[in-house]
């Protein structure tokens, strides 16, 4: 019993000692928050617990994978691998070319270019003044633009004009070489009109243009309608040529002695003398031979020779020399000539 009352007086005393001042318990409380949490007594405080982050929707994946993306798939195929590269180069061809355009049409409408002069070569029927009042008012812009079809279009339009080109001389002249219809013979027409003809057929013009021309004879019978005219007096004109070639290609020429060439579709060649106008039926061949038995057959009615008509074979020779009007002479029969009178 006096040991166990000796122990507690010992703890009393050590708890006695252990009293510090002020400072030493602020040093104590400075330390023990440090490094532990002060005893707390009574009910704890509950924490307020912040709410949960609502999740992020889940992003949906794409039907196709990785594989069908289109830098992989340009990747693994060399042929679409080639076509946008070619594509590529068309893309950078047209920007090219539409920047040429642009660069093209500033330049073209400036002043530098402006059209100061046209030159004309080859006219001769048409005049300087009529050829510009066709070309002005097509010209709209300077030399770079001009269009040079319409000009062509518009100059053909002309029945003078057979072919006709125009190039542009840079940097503001236009040149315009024409190639006129060369007016070979008059031709009359079925309302008795005469107009020039050219060597392919074509009519064109009046009769004021082959002033200053050799004299050839008149055309009649030009085929005037219908889908093959051209071709009908093309032939035509073939023909007449060579007739024009058969009378004057041995001395002496005969051309001039006839006034009129009558076409037509069966009989050929019918020409109309100058000086009796009396009708000749030439056919077609043989024209000189043929012409110079009729001028023979004539010449002897002329001189009322009845032993030269015997020769040339003529009936009715006491008529002829009577003066009775002759209407006609055939010579297409070979080495006989038919004369048809007028009763």
């Amino acid at each position: 019993m006096a040991a166990t009352r000796k122990r507690k007086t010992d703890d009393i005393d050590a708890e006695r000692s252990e009293v510090h001042s002020g400072s030493d318990l602020a040093d104590r409380h400075r330390r023990t928050s440090k490094h532990r949490v002060p005893h707390q007594t009574g009910k704890p405080h509950s924490r307020k617990r912040k709410p949960a982050k609502a999740a992020a929707p889940e992003q949906k994946k794409l039907p196709f994978g990785k594989s069908m993306s289109l830098s992989r798939f340009i990747g693994k195929d060399p042929f679409t691998k080639r076509l946008v590269r070619a594509g590529g180069i068309i893309v950078a061809s047209m920007l090219r070319i539409a920047g040429l355009i642009i660069v093209y049409q500033l330049v073209a409408g400036t002043r530098f270019f402006a059209v100061r002069s046209i030159e004309l070569e080859g006219n001769s029927l048409l005049s300087r003044t009529q050829i510009e009042n066709i070309v002005r008012p097509v010209i709209k812009g300077g030399v770079l633009k001009v269009d040079l079809n319409q000009i062509r279009d518009e100059l053909r339009k002309n029945e003078l004009v057979s072919e006709v080109q125009v190039t542009r001389v840079l940097p503001d002249i236009l040149r315009v070489k024409i190639k006129e219809r060369e007016p070979y013979a008059l031709a009359r027409m079925s309302d008795g009109s005469v107009v020039c003809v050219d060597r392919n057929g074509s009519t064109f013009g009046d009769q004021s243009l082959f002033r200053n021309r050799l004299y050839l004879p008149m055309i009649t019978g030009l085929s005037e309608e219908g889908e093959r005219a051209a071709e009908i007096n093309r032939q035509r004109l073939l023909t007449y040529q060579k007739l024009v070639k058969d009378l004057d290609g041995t001395q002496p020429p005969l051309s001039s002695k006839i006034d009129e060439v009558i076409f037509e579709d069966v009989q050929g060649i019918r020409v109309i003398l100058s000086d009796s106008h009396i009708a000749v039926f030439l056919g077609k061949e043989d024209f000189r031979t043929r012409l110079n038995a009729a001028l023979d057959v004539l010449d002897a009615i002329k001189r009322k020779d009845a032993e030269a008509l015997n020769v040339l074979r003529i009936g009715d020779a006491e008529k002829l020399l009577s003066g009775v009007k002759i209407a006609y002479l055939n010579a297409t029969i070979p080495k006989r000539v038919i004369v048809g009178l007028d009763e």
